[in-house]
């Protein structure tokens, strides 16, 4: 982020900052200032881009989602580290690709030069045996061989090594794709994986399930954060039980969720949502301290499908209103986007 405003011209994006922290309700951080003050500048136009896109399908923007918006277009860092990786992987991919070439090509030469010096065996020059040639020849291929299985050694160990630096480098990329508190997937994640499912199928029926803890903020506020983020980690691994491999369970907010699942139906994306509803309340949680059961944890959750007609940001605003009708309606349920036209 490089700025050049005049102090007036600072002191009037400062106002316009102030404007639109008030009207998100977010606190005036130095994350959440940043990304506004980059918003109401107009310079990075992918991040006002996609904040303009949220807006318009009215997804909350909650300091989880500006903290997104701050890693992925005001760091420079991350992308810097996000190319390193990608160049890095596929240096090593190269590297074991030669090594396995090289090592089956010296293999083949060692194999073909036995065979060579086995048929000389049978040779003669001008009518006498080739034994002289022969003897030197096989203290060559001896010396030969001797130095080249060292390095065909040295061939297979950087083999090794390499395919091992590739698979920490793919583990390293997949570490960055997840939420460190409950190790489900992050938004990035989350984006990569619609890009191959449309990629793959233009037309694909991708079905939503938004989760949201009912009344987390009170629990934060009369047990902490610290006892706060463990039941997120717990609730997070309950729902993730429930998504089979082809489905992709997302973090998308501070206490909130989003199951996404491929080639699903809204009536079954219900039924499991509904399995996920019965799971969590079935939680009981005891304070490790003073050893009380701590009070019951539910969710609400609401169900959608995705048209194609809608861009992603409109599928996530209608998801959230549909999320947003089973807390009106009581709380700790499962509605449908059927149910907003119904």
């Amino acid at each position: 982020m490089k700025y050049q405003d005049s102090l007036q011209q600072a002191g009037e994006k400062a106002l316009k900052v102030k404007a639109f922290l008030q009207r998100l309700a977010l606190a005036a951080h130095p994350v959440n200032y940043a990304v506004c003050y980059e918003y109401v500048s107009g310079h990075n136009v992918a991040l006002c881009q996609t904040i303009e896109q949220k807006l318009q399908a009215k997804v909350p923007l909650d300091d989880f989602v500006m903290a997104d918006l701050y890693s992925r277009f005001l760091t420079p860092a991350n992308m810097q580290q996000e190319q390193l990786l990608h160049d890095a992987a596929s240096m090593v991919s190269r590297m074991a690709g030669y090594s396995d070439v090289a090592a089956e090509q010296l293999e083949d030469y060692l194999q073909q030069l036995d065979h060579s010096t086995a048929q000389l065996k049978h040779c003669t020059i001008h009518g006498e045996p080739a034994l002289p040639a022969l003897e030197q020849l096989q203290q060559l291929t001896t010396g030969f061989r001797l130095s080249q299985q060292q390095l065909l050694q040295q061939l297979q160990q950087t083999h090794q090594q390499s395919h091992q630096l590739r698979h920490e480098l793919e583990q390293l990329k997949q570490q960055r794709l997840l939420d460190p508190l409950t190790g489900l997937y992050n938004r990035q994640a989350m984006q990569n994986q619609l890009d191959i499912w449309f990629s793959e199928q233009p037309q694909r029926r991708i079905a939503a399930i938004a989760v949201d803890l009912d009344h987390f903020s009170n629990f934060n506020h009369e047990y902490g954060h610290a006892i706060g983020d463990v039941i997120l980690s717990k609730v997070a691994r309950k729902i993730s039980s429930y998504v089979q491999s082809s489905g992709l369970p997302v973090r998308s907010g501070g206490e909130e969720f989003l199951i996404l699942l491929p080639d699903v139906d809204l009536r079954s994306a219900g039924e499991i949502a509904e399995q996920v509803r019965r799971g969590v309340e079935k939680l009981r949680f005891v304070s490790s301290r003073s050893k009380k059961t701590l009070p019951k944890v539910t969710i609400s959750l609401g169900v959608s499908l995705y048209q194609h007609s809608e861009n992603w940001y409109q599928f996530l605003g209608r998801t959230a209103e549909v999320l947003q009708l089973a807390k009106q309606l009581g709380r700790n349920q499962v509605t449908s986007e059927a149910m907003l036209t119904s």
